[in-house]
């Protein structure tokens, strides 16, 4: 298998879409998170949770097959059920805010073999593909057609390969095979100059169209004008070269970088590095996918909320991250889908400023792929917000102060996960593939 075979396809134009590119998309999705859950090393593993805040990878293996079945049931597209019990067992994950929490919440499941839950899978994949060949297509596909169903469950699908592969590599790497097709950037550990770019003020239009003609998740839709004024931001994310003199300058022991909240994280979890950071013989590797490698200090370094503020403060008064709407100023020239590292493009994070592409015309590289972008805004809905009715729980749970908002994407948000309307959000304390860039009113 080559890298090809791994990299993603786009989101579907829905309104000129055919049959057989809704069946390429479908099994192309599928096929993203099957190379993940197949790098998995006995079936032992199956039964770890890698981040003690989120389920087991078997529910992970069971939870996309489960969520199309119950999808596409829900609008009349399906008849029967495949398996009940598996239908309600992995149908809803989880947001616990302690490991604590999340104990409680799976005292009594009772895991099934991994073989049955592979055997489930294949009957769902089954009966996804009979929908997609038998079902009047009768386009556009809008929010109320039946087939919003099924092209959910794939962008789910994505969803999820992102998300298994933040779990992934968290496990040890024995327990790991790396796929023949992976393939890491390269790096020549040299952190360039990251200056200050000025970054032209205007009018931010946040919303993605009711009448777009590709997939959205109901947290992109509304509108909302904010007017931006010029300001400063680094020309590149922040790197891992970059990030370790705030590591050697003892930036995680001084309080004042720190406010309350994270300050106790810190102490409690004795976090004195970034997660993927590897002591050793006085310096540190890095945690890729499947692999410990040299510390790539050209990659952006890949931290929560919490540690991008502490180096914000660190960087002196006024250092600040940016906001939603500076960002879309800034990234307003990225919609055409250039050589960023998106899709799977790298099975990893690039050197910054690598791709003379990923430059927009502000002047700031990377505001799309390579990895998120933790911004300064808590998740909140854009006005008009309305949570779409096979979903209703996607994004409206979580809007309020302890989900911060992340845009652009990373090497592995793939289809409309990669859009540059799409709102991600994730706990200040949460990892994922996300990093940042600073900030500075002119």
């Amino acid at each position: 298998m080559t890298m090809d075979l791994l990299k993603s396809s786009q989101s579907p134009q829905l309104n000129k879409c055919d049959r057989q590119t809704l069946l390429n998309y479908f099994e192309n999705s599928w096929e993203l998170e099957e190379i993940l859950m197949k790098s998995l090393v006995g079936e032992e593993t199956f039964y770890i949770n890698p981040d003690p805040l989120r389920n087991r990878l078997i529910f992970y293996l069971g939870h996309s097959a489960v969520f199309y079945i119950n999808k596409l049931i829900r609008v009349g597209l399906l008849n029967q059920r495949i398996n009940p019990d598996y239908e309600i067992l992995f149908e809803i994950g989880v947001d616990p805010t302690t490991p604590e929490e999340l104990d409680a919440a799976m005292q009594d499941v009772h895991w099934p073999e991994v073989e049955d839950v592979w055997q489930y899978r294949d009957k769902a994949k089954a009966e996804i593909a009979a929908v997609i060949q038998k079902t009047p297509l009768n386009l556009p596909i809008e929010q109320n057609h039946p087939l919003w169903a099924l092209i959910m469950g794939m962008e789910h699908n994505r969803i999820h390969f992102e998300t298994s592969s933040m779990l992934i590599r968290q496990l040890p790497v024995e327990k790991l095979e790396r796929p023949e097709c992976w393939q890491y950037a390269t790096s020549d550990g040299k952190v360039p100059d990251n200056d200050m770019i000025g970054v032209a003020g205007g009018v931010a239009e946040l919303g993605k169209p009711e009448n777009a003609p590709t997939y959205g998740w109901d947290s992109e839709y509304g509108n909302r004008k904010v007017e931006v004024k010029p300001f400063l931001a680094s020309k590149y994310l922040i790197t891992n070269g970059e990030f370790l003199k705030f590591v050697d300058d003892n930036g995680y022991e001084n309080r004042d970088l720190w406010d309350e909240e994270s300050w106790d994280w810190k102490t409690q979890y004795n976090i004195k590095h970034p997660k993927f950071w590897i002591p050793s013989n006085g310096s540190y590797k890095y945690r890729a996918m499947f692999d410990e490698i040299d510390l790539p200090l050209d990659w952006p370094v890949e931290v929560n909320h919490y540690e991008a503020m502490a180096y914000c403060r660190w960087k002196g008064k006024g250092i600040r991250l940016m906001s939603e709407a500076e960002w879309n100023v800034a990234a307003a020239n990225c919609e055409e889908d250039k050589d960023f590292n998106l899709n799977v493009k790298f099975g990893s994070p690039s050197p910054v400023g690598m791709l003379q592409n990923a430059e927009n015309t502000s002047g700031l590289y990377d505001l799309r792929g390579n990895v998120w972008e933790w911004l300064s805004d808590d998740f909140t809905p854009l006005p008009g917000f309305k949570p779409h009715p096979l979903y209703e729980d996607y994004s409206a749970l979580f809007f309020d102060t302890d989900h911060k908002i992340m845009l652009g994407g990373a090497w592995a948000s793939t289809g409309a996960y990669a859009s540059p309307s799409c709102r991600n959000w994730f706990r200040r304390n949460f990892y994922q593939h996300a990093g940042f860039r600073i900030a500075q009113d002119l």
